[in-house]
């Protein structure tokens, strides 16, 4: 494995730890987890879930093929190469490339009606908006696993596609040149329900939706509702909260899913920071990725790129990071999971980390089974509820990976360790999982859980034994 060592922040990732042999009952577990990966694979692409979510999610196949390349490495760059098949004429990676399946999904190409307004690059049906930029930390992770030719022939394949993403995003989302790229829905933070996000979607609901909430609650709009089939309602968007996602969707497709018209619009603008600290950690690697295929990066996307770091820290409010309203320039002072992606991206200044981590592993988020996405003490707080309080595996991992380059590898061990105890102690690879109980919740059989789970394992990451495991606990101090 051509692994490029480093632990500075902003740095190269840290080569995989010395293989360690599993005992029998992790070995199982492992092996659940591959099961879930080989039933969910669809070819060349890899479904979140085989009935809740039965399409491609972008940031969904890079956590995927971060897991698959320890299993089969030309694989997992298929899984990274097949979002192209989606990509807009204009450089968008759409947020779900919808596979030929007739299983039903709520939000699917007939609410999107994309084809009415360009054609994708392999003919398929997608979505208009976009998701985390994650496909950049995949394709570096994957090139790990690859002989140099190998790798070098997979970035050129890739490259020219990844270079035209992250242009579309500064081009079209940055219009006036912050560095902070906006978003245009909820959907597109990949964290659909938190507080930051119900903040500025609730004040447009619409009509009809506020007056059968007045009289019935959500009672009388659960009926009308057919994606919790198989997830209760309650460890989900509430159904006011669903149809007025609906109709911000409505006002982009009237949009033409354009920025220029959109931002003429009632719908909703975050500069959301969990996206671009993402975004700049993307960056770098796609720096690294089209060095090595022999693709150059525009000198203004350059420039965009580098200024991308320090308008990060506008974000910061006595040493918490916020998402950012686009129209009023306020921030959005809810604490979530999201202020601490920062850390991932490199760009907290170093007097501030330890205070970071210390809240970071406080009771307030990390009750029993942490990292709550939502204060355990915040009056939205709902420990079974999507992005409400659930903890989440790929946060975890992200926010772990930047310990690591920060050089708090204990912290980072720990939260893994954690990590793996949880999965472990519920027996199945669930979509999130409570903080306070550590039960599953949401879609079962969940690939990123699954493919996360297997990149701890195979880099070295243990939990607790299972009989430990099993019974909740504080946290370990880091």
């Amino acid at each position: 494995m051509d692994a490029r060592a480093g632990a500075a922040p902003g740095g190269a990732i840290a080569p995989p730890a010395t293989e360690i042999p599993l005992s029998a009952d992790i070995a199982a577990v492992r092996e659940t987890a591959v099961a879930v990966l080989r039933a969910n694979d669809l070819g060349d692409i890899t479904r979140p879930s085989p009935t809740l979510y039965p399409h491609q999610w972008l940031w969904d196949s890079c956590f995927i093929a971060i897991g698959l390349r320890h299993l089969d490495p030309a694989r997992a760059a298929a899984e990274l190469l097949s979002l192209l098949r989606g990509q807009w004429p204009g450089g968008m990676i759409p947020h779900v490339i919808f596979a030929e399946t007739t299983d039903y999904y709520h939000a699917g190409p007939q609410r999107w009606r994309c084809d009415r307004v360009c054609t994708t690059a392999g003919g398929v049906q997608s979505t208009g908006v976009t998701q985390p930029p994650m496909i950049a930390e995949a394709a570096v992770r994957v090139g790990q696993a690859m002989s140099r030719e190998d790798r070098a022939d997979f970035y050129r394949r890739l490259a020219p596609g990844l270079v035209r993403f992250h242009e579309w995003l500064y081009r079209e989302r940055d219009p006036d040149d912050t560095g902070l790229v906006t978003l245009v829905h909820s959907w597109e933070s990949g964290m659909d329900n938190t507080p930051t996000w119900m903040e500025m979607t609730k004040p447009v609901a619409p009509r009809a939706v506020r007056a059968l909430r007045r009289i019935n609650g959500d009672d009388a709009l659960d009926a009308l509702r057919r994606d919790s089939k198989e997830v209760p309602p309650d460890e989900r968007l509430t159904s006011a909260d669903l149809f007025t996602l609906y109709r911000i969707v409505r006002e982009l497709r009237r949009s033409r899913y354009d920025f220029r018209t959109i931002r003429s619009t009632f719908v909703p603008l975050v500069q959301d920071v969990a996206f671009n600290a993402i975004l700049a950690r993307a960056n770098e690697h796609l720096e690294t990725i089209a060095a090595e295929a022999g693709v150059r990066i525009p000198r203004w996307l350059s420039r965009s790129m580098r200024r991308t770091r320090a308008a990060l820290n506008e974000l910061c409010s006595d040493g918490v990071y916020y998402s950012r309203n686009f129209r009023t320039g306020e921030l959005l002072r809810h604490h979530t999971i999201a202020g601490f992606l920062p850390l991932y991206a490199g760009v907290v200044p170093e007097s501030q980390v330890d205070d970071m981590v210390d809240t970071l592993m406080s009771p307030r988020y990390w009750a029993q089974y942490g990292i709550a996405s939502v204060p355990t003490d915040d009056p939205a707080f709902l420990p079974r509820c999507y992005w409400q309080g659930p903890v989440w595996v790929n946060m975890n991992w992200l926010i772990a990976d930047g310990l690591d380059r920060y050089g708090r590898t204990e912290a980072a061990a720990a939260i893994r360790r954690n990590t793996l105890d949880v999965i472990v102690s519920s027996g199945s690879m669930y979509e999130y999982y409570s903080p306070l109980d550590g039960s599953g919740a949401g879609s079962n059989r969940f690939s990123w859980t699954a493919a996360l789970l297997v990149d701890m394992l195979d880099n070295g990451a243990r939990p607790t034994s299972r009989a430990q495991a099993a019974i909740p606990t504080t946290r370990t101090p880091a």
